[in-house]
């Protein structure tokens, strides 16, 4: 059953809407606002949004902007319904990323019509991304070339570039356009959205040369003297920023000395993981992270109260392109573990994985590094 959003401040129209909806069997949730449609938003994550654009508070416009600056929101469908039917501001709201405008008064077939369109489109694109990406897992075992892989991971890496893109457009928007009523809190809350999502696109950019240096037998390991507990307090950060709205990310750093370590493996680990984690967990759920020293290892543990992970398919999450069979509708291509799995092997360390459906999976990760003392890395 598809969950649809009516944000209107007509109380009489909104309600109205929800009948319709909830006669169609579509579970129909309304808001009165922008502000309200925002909270709607995080706390049920609704399948498709239908909103009024003047409303108090917070316009549909910024309403828009705002899901769209947020990586669990992006991309959710969205229709405009408006008593506007001027083409500039059709096209404002076509520009801004809406999917649909319905002009005000609209019959209930109209508005039907118009939600059933776009939850079929979202479908078919679904069903088209996991269908390629079946296509690619089989082409890669039916050949085997490199070559071939590397513009598979290319194509995989490019779509998944679209989201922090995103973020970073709809907040730049947002500060442009309702510069006036945003407070500095939220202003300040945007411009590190963007920098974070800049980080997370320089970080899939060194996901991508890492792994073409790997496959080649080109990369080499280059330690350097680094404090690796603040080092992943800021990959922490950049996480807490982007997702601080669901997400409880919780770090602990048990490392007193400075360590020589290979800074691009380190944040490639670190990055896939803590990834992986927020992506496989339910909102407002807690995933800690620590890091401490082990017998001469640095051990890295992310841990997450997530949808756990078949016993059938923990053996194979290494492998290229695999992915768990429970993982659903939860968007991957199954690289991230597997490039991880192969920078560690390269380098004498270590992953181990504990889970279970429903409770959630600890990974654990062992990576051999030089201790040194403050004043000798001074």
């Amino acid at each position: 059953m598809a969950k649809i959003l009516v944000i209107e401040d007509e109380n009489l129209l909104r309600e109205e809407i929800l009948e319709w909806l909830t006669l169609e069997d579509y579970d129909a949730v309304g808001a009165p606002d922008g502000m309200a449609g925002l909270q709607a938003v995080r706390d049920q994550l609704p399948d498709l949004i239908v909103s009024d654009i003047t409303m108090p508070k917070l316009d549909g416009y910024g309403v828009l902007l705002e899901l769209n600056a947020t990586p669990t929101t992006a991309g959710i469908p969205f229709i405009f319904m408006t008593a506007r039917a001027s083409q500039e501001d059709i096209r404002q709201g076509m520009n801004l990323g809406a999917d649909d405008y319905i002009t005000k008064p609209f019959t209930r077939l109209e508005l039907l019509q118009a939600i059933e369109t776009r939850l079929q489109k979202r479908a078919v694109y679904r069903y088209d991304y996991e269908n390629q990406v079946d296509k690619w897992h089989q082409a890669f075992i039916d050949e085997r070339e490199e070559r071939l892989l590397q513009g598979k991971l290319v194509a995989m890496f490019a779509h998944d570039f679209r989201i922090p893109l995103s973020i970073i457009m709809s907040s730049l928007g947002l500060i442009r356009n309702y510069a006036h009523a945003l407070t500095e809190e939220r202003r300040e809350k945007h411009f590190d959205r963007v920098e974070a999502s800049v980080h997370q696109l320089t970080q899939m950019l060194d996901d991508m040369l890492l792994y073409a240096q790997m496959g080649s037998g080109r990369f080499n390991f280059e330690p350097e003297v680094l404090d690796v507990g603040e080092f992943l307090q800021g990959i922490v950060d950049e996480f807490r920023v982007i997702h601080d709205d669901v997400y409880h990310i919780n770090y602990e750093n048990r490392l007193y000395e400075d360590y020589r370590i290979d800074t691009r493996l380190l944040r490639q680990v670190a990055t896939n993981l803590i990834s992986n984690a927020i992506k496989y967990s339910p909102h407002n759920s807690r995933i800690d992270v620590s890091i401490s020293e082990q017998a001469g290892d640095l051990v890295l543990l992310v841990e997450d109260n997530g949808i756990g992970i078949p016993e059938a398919d923990q053996g194979k999450l290494f492998e290229l392109f695999h992915r768990a069979s429970n993982v659903g509708e939860v968007k991957g291509t199954g690289i991230g573990l597997a490039i991880v799995k192969r920078a560690l092997d390269l380098h004498g360390g270590a992953i181990k994985l504990e889970s279970k459906l429903s409770q959630g999976t600890r990974v654990t990760v062992n990576i051999p590094a030089q201790a040194l003392s403050r004043t000798q890395s001074a």
